[in-house]
C-alpha cells in the first residue's frame, strides 16, 4: 500500500486561492488545474480544506497540518484504562509487549461498547499502538542488568584486546576459525523487553515461574560464514556421546549447560568438520568453562588457539549477541 504524502500549508493555500479567484468557488474545479501541473489531489481533500479555508489560510505556509488537526483518540476513556492497566503491570515488575496492548485496547473498548451506543470495528492495529504509546509517553526498554562497567575499565579491556588481535591476526585462518556461543532457550517468553514510561530505570521483569523450564543451544559458525551444526543441551544425565538427530546433535547434562567435559567433547567434534591443518582459531567469550584448564589443553592438543572476547564486550564483539539471538 504506497504511503500518504502529507501536503504542506502553502500548497492548500494556493489551492484555496486559486478556487476563490479564477473556479468560482467550486472546489472540484481546482483539481483539473493542479493534477495538469503534476500535483496529486483528490476531491474529498480539496472539499475538505474548502469547508475548513479561514483555518488553513490563517496558519503559517510551513506547517503540514493546521493547529489542532489530525484525527483524535478514538477513545479518551479507554486509552485512560489502558495507561493505568500498563503502568500496574509494571508496578509488579510484570512485562508488558506491544501484543498484550493491543489485546487490553479490545477488550477495555469492547466493554466500554457494551455500555453506550459507538463505533464498533476497533481492531488495535501496530499503527495505533505506536500512537497510543507515542502519545503516553512510553517505548520499548530492554530489561537492565544492574551491573555495568565503567568506561575506563572498558577502554583499557579494548586496548589490550585490540593488541592481542593484531598479533593473531597473521597466523589466523579464517577458513579455519570458528565463532561459538551458547544461549538458553526458555520455555517462556524470553524477550528482554517491556513497554515501559520513556526513561525508566532500572527495568525489571517478575518472571512467571517457569523460567528454569529451558535448554541450551551451542551455535558455531566459522569465520567465512560457513554455519556448523547446532548442539542442544537438554537436562539430564550427562552422556559420553552426542546423539544426531537429522542435522542437531542432542546432549545431556544434570543443569542443561556447557561444562569442560562438554566442551572438550564438542572440540573434537566441530574441529575436525572445519580443518584439520595448522591455523585453528577458537572465538568466544570469558566464561568460566571456556577458560578452565582442561579446556585449555583440549585445545592446546588439538592446536587450536582460543580468542577469548574480555567481559563487557560481548554486545559488541560477539555474533551471537549482535544479530542472531536477538
Amino acid at each position: 500500500m504506497p504511503s500518504r504524502v502529507p501536503i504542506s500549508n502553502w500548497r492548500k493555500q494556493e489551492i484555496l486561492l486559486w478556487i476563490d479567484e479564477h473556479g468560482g468557488q467550486v472546489p472540484t474545479l481546482a483539481i483539473k488545474h493542479f493534477c495538469a501541473k503534476g500535483w496529486k489531489l483528490d476531491g474529498g481533500s480539496v472539499r475538505r480544506w474548502w469547508r475548513d479555508r479561514e483555518r488553513i489560510l490563517s496558519a503559517e505556509p510551513g506547517r503540514l497540518r493546521v493547529p489542532g488537526g489530525g484525527r483524535r483518540p478514538l477513545s479518551a476513556a479507554m486509552e485512560e484504562a489502558l495507561y493505568d492497566e500498563v503502568v500496574a503491570k509494571r508496578l509488579k515488575k510484570q512485562k508488558v509487549t506491544r501484543e498484550w496492548i493491543g489485546h487490553m485496547a479490545r477488550v477495555i473498548f469492547a466493554c466500554q461498547q457494551s455500555d453506550t451506543m459507538g463505533p464498533s470495528g476497533f481492531v488495535a492495529s501496530p499503527h495505533w499502538v505506536t500512537g497510543f504509546m507515542r502519545r503516553y509517553g512510553l517505548s520499548l526498554r530492554r530489561r537492565t542488568n544492574l551491573t555495568t562497567l565503567t568506561d575506563e575499565v572498558l577502554v583499557t579491556r579494548a586496548i589490550s584486546y585490540m593488541k592481542y588481535l593484531q598479533s593473531a591476526i597473521p597466523d589466523m585462518d579464517f577458513d579455519r576459525t570458528v565463532l561459538m556461543d551458547e544461549t538458553a532457550v526458555y520455555f517462556e517468553d524470553a524477550r528482554n523487553q517491556s513497554v515501559d514510561l520513556i526513561g525508566s530505570r532500572p527495568v525489571v521483569v517478575r518472571s512467571t515461574g517457569f523460567a528454569s523450564m529451558r535448554i541450551t543451544a551451542v551455535l558455531a559458525v566459522s569465520a567465512t560464514g560457513r554455519k556448523l551444526p547446532p548442539l542442544l543441551i537438554w537436562k539430564g544425565k550427562s552422556t559420553p556421546t552426542f546423539d544426531k538427530i537429522g542435522g542437531v546433535y542432542v546432549a545431556q547434562q544434570p543443569r542443561a549447560w556447557v561444562d569442560s567435559n562438554l566442551l572438550k567433547r564438542w572440540i573434537d567434534l566441530v574441529f575436525p568438520m572445519v580443518d584439520p591443518s595448522k591455523g585453528k582459531h577458537l572465538v568466544w567469550d570469558s566464561m568460566r568453562a571456556h577458560i578452565s584448564k582442561e579446556v585449555k589443553a583440549k585445545c592446546a592438543a588439538r592446536e587450536v588457539k582460543m580468542c577469548v572476547i574480555p567481559g563487557g564486550f560481548t554486545p559488541y564483539l560477539q555474533a551471537g549477541d549482535i544479530g542472531i539471538y536477538k
